[in-house]
């Protein structure tokens, strides 16, 4: 009996060790990827915002060729809508939220199954001294939980692969 008692007592100390660290861990959390681009801002910006072109070079369309993908409205301007379905990818959408021409995309990015979860992606373009154009993706947003703010520790290694590959399928789409 007192052993059941000990291991009770230690496993409610692990609970709460976990929701005590949990409080402290951030609010928010990013990843963010770079890569330079042998184009001007102006080329890069258009082919990098072209929903119609999307599933060309972003990571996760390639993953899941099945999956089903639809647009709404011309894909390039706020309020358009890139959605997807699919048994690797799950289901989710993105919208355009705010355009800086040949500066700044921000897309809503809303994840539907296998989990629910909002996020703001941006793509920020830079001229380069040699003509290029320096394009950095990132992911943000708000951790709403205890539990989401453990996870978030792991999305640098879990997603920051797949932006660097979808950061090269983007350099090799906008180049040739």
């Amino acid at each position: 009996m007192k052993i059941i008692k000990v291991l009770a007592g230690i496993i409610l100390a692990i609970i709460a060790l976990f929701f005590i660290i949990g409080f402290f861990l951030p609010k928010t959390y990013g990843v963010s990827r770079s890569i330079e681009i042998n184009k001007p801002d102006s080329i890069a910006y258009q082919k990098t915002l072209n929903f119609n072109d999307f599933g060309l070079w972003n990571p996760w369309m390639q993953m899941d060729k099945g999956a089903k993908h639809t647009v709404t409205g011309d894909g390039v301007s706020v309020g358009s809508k890139f959605s997807w379905e699919g048994k690797e990818v799950g289901t989710g959408s993105i919208t355009i939220e705010k355009l800086n021409p040949n500066k700044q995309i921000d897309e809503k990015l809303e994840f539907i199954k296998p989990f629910q979860s909002t996020a703001i992606t941006s793509f920020y373009f830079e001229p380069t001294a040699n003509g290029g154009t320096k394009v950095t993706w990132d992911f943000r947003g708000e951790n709403t939980s205890i539990f989401s703010r453990w996870m978030s520790l792991a999305y640098d290694s879990m997603i920051g692969k797949d932006y660097e590959k979808g950061l090269a399928n983007l350099k090799a789409f906008v180049e040739k």
